[in-house]
């Protein structure tokens, strides 16, 4: 007898789910256009961007696209929010994620400021504590390098590639410097002549549940250099190509 109620309750939320999987499609390519906005405009970055790196580095938009709800549907949800009249700030934090059995000292986690005004993102702020040991401007460079990044909306992956100049010119961080700064990785291998690092990292935000930040790092065993990164967040990847220009295909 309670079987045709049963059937007849889940029938409206069906016709529930159809009805708004339409506005979820527009709303992520909402997402999607606004991203691809940022994107043109790291193309042409002195004409959209300032940087200053006189304490850790700020990365300022002059023409700021991407919403405060953009960044949380990214799955980036701040730890703690400051109100600053018409300005938020946030303070995103991913705690790591040792190997079982494994202790170290120290505080070893991801952290980094985002500011928005009238609820669009303007600034991102990364403590001078990150560059004990690595390059400002090799971190500058792959920033830089998003611009002309292939987008996979398929995959959902992002796809750069430092240019050649710019490989030339930096020297990427090596394996003592990532874990001189990230500390003891949660995972660690090597595959041929190349060493293999991951850090999985969970974020301590509220109602984002154990949200992951992912980092695979490869490194040149010979060089002890790295090669590439890939970073995994809810919705997709991002992997960097650092490869030494004479190495190139």
């Amino acid at each position: 007898m309670n079987r045709p109620v049963h059937a007849a309750r889940r029938r409206p939320r069906a016709w529930l789910v159809a009805a708004l999987a339409p506005v979820a499609f527009l709303l992520g390519g909402c997402v999607y256009l606004r991203l691809l906005e940022l994107k043109h405009q790291l193309a042409d970055f002195d004409r959209n961007f300032t940087i200053q790196t006189t304490n850790g580095l700020r990365l300022t938009c002059l023409h700021p696209v991407l919403l405060s709800s953009d960044v949380r549907w990214l799955g980036l949800g701040p730890s703690t929010v400051q109100k600053l009249g018409a300005a938020e700030r946030w303070h995103l934090r991913w705690i790591k994620q040792l190997p079982p059995g494994v202790e170290e000292k120290g505080n070893f986690e991801i952290a980094f400021d985002l500011i928005f005004v009238d609820g669009k993102l303007t600034t991102f702020l990364l403590s001078e504590s990150y560059f004990a040991l690595m390059p400002k401007d090799f971190l500058i460079a792959s920033i830089k390098s998003l611009g002309g990044a292939k987008v996979n909306e398929k995959d959902r992956s992002v796809e750069s590639r430092l240019a050649a100049p710019d490989r030339a010119a930096f020297t990427p961080p090596s394996r003592s410097d990532i874990t001189g700064m990230l500390g003891v990785p949660t995972e660690e291998h090597r595959e041929g002549d190349r060493l293999m690092l991951r850090y999985r990292c969970v974020s301590d935000a509220p109602g984002l549940g154990d949200r992951e930040f992912d980092i695979r790092l490869v490194f040149d065993a010979g060089t002890d250099r790295l090669l590439q990164t890939t970073g995994r967040i809810p919705i997709g990847t991002l992997n960097l190509d650092f490869t030494p220009a004479t190495n190139s295909p």
